[in-house]
């Protein structure tokens, strides 16, 4: 038997985790212990001075040296959770964060307040799928299509929209060339972050894939395409579409959104921090 207790393991994780760096390193120490071990938080709490066997050591040095190497937490374990829902993940896809679910609470909000019994709606670059299904679970009488141009993301998306149970039309292809029609409601996490910044991030999110991040010289380069494809499928009264952005191009995205649809209500939406997080686009 091993000399170590649970409680000594931790303690030695978080040390490592925390000399190279990485914040929260208590946080991750105890979710790695209990992915490993297949423990809920209860039951590690229970079994702290419990010694631990040496093959189960190096079952979760394994995990460990991931971290070690700033692999995301998401990735090691498999999964994150997202607007109270438990999502895979994997290295094919971005890692959703809880900004990002401002995008559900604000589509549900205007679906309900213009009364619109059976939405339309589209989730172009869905990654995970964690937009879309969500989307579909919070409006059961909504039709959710959803685009990526990654088979390898598709494939996790609609594992995600398997098992839970969500009703969404996955498409491969480019923004929304593989739709047709009109939408009431389009949304978007595409990629927005400057080239220039991508070797400045941190080294967890610089393991995404980059596919899903880099959003060329100026940040620009999918949104231009993105919201000209809107402008084409977006319904032309009560609708909205609500994109992603990054703080730093916020202006620039809407100054292209004011020549885009100058008919339309446009604003910047700012997330828990308080920054421009979103472009809201709704017609009235």
């Amino acid at each position: 038997m091993s000399q170590f207790t649970v409680a000594e393991l931790i303690k030695s994780i978080t040390e490592r985790l925390s000399a190279v760096g990485i914040e929260d390193a208590g946080i991750d120490a105890r979710l790695l212990v209990r992915h490993a071990f297949g423990w809920s938080a209860a039951d590690q709490l229970a079994r702290l001075s419990d010694a631990v066997d040496d093959s189960e050591v190096q079952q979760l040095e394994t995990l460990v040296e991931r971290r070690l190497k700033r692999e995301p937490l998401q990735y090691i374990t498999g999964s994150v959770e997202f607007f109270r829902r438990t999502f895979s993940v994997n290295e094919h896809v971005l890692i959703p964060r809880p900004e990002t679910e401002q995008i559900i609470v604000q589509v549900a909000e205007f679906v309900r307040s213009h009364r619109i019994e059976n939405p339309r709606i589209a989730d172009i670059c869905t990654g995970s799928g964690a937009i879309a299904s969500s989307l579909a679970l919070e409006l059961p009488a909504a039709e959710v299509h959803a685009t990526d141009i990654s088979h390898h993301a598709l494939d996790v998306a609609q594992a995600n929209a398997d098992r839970l149970s969500a009703e969404v039309d996955f498409y491969e292809g480019n923004l929304l060339e593989p739709l047709e029609g009109e939408f009431d409601v389009i949304v978007s996490n595409p990629p927005y972050i400057l080239s220039s910044a991508m070797d400045g991030l941190q080294p967890e999110v610089q393991q995404e894939p980059s596919l899903a991040l880099d959003g060329g010289t100026d940040g620009l380069d999918v949104i231009r395409p993105l919201f000209d494809g809107i402008r084409d499928h977006l319904k032309p009264a009560w609708s909205a579409a609500y994109i992603e952005i990054d703080p730093p191009i916020a202006d620039e995205c809407i100054e292209l959104a004011l020549k885009i649809f100058p008919e339309a209500g446009i604003a910047l939406l700012t997330d828990f921090a308080g920054l421009a997080r979103c472009v809201s686009i709704e017609r009235a």
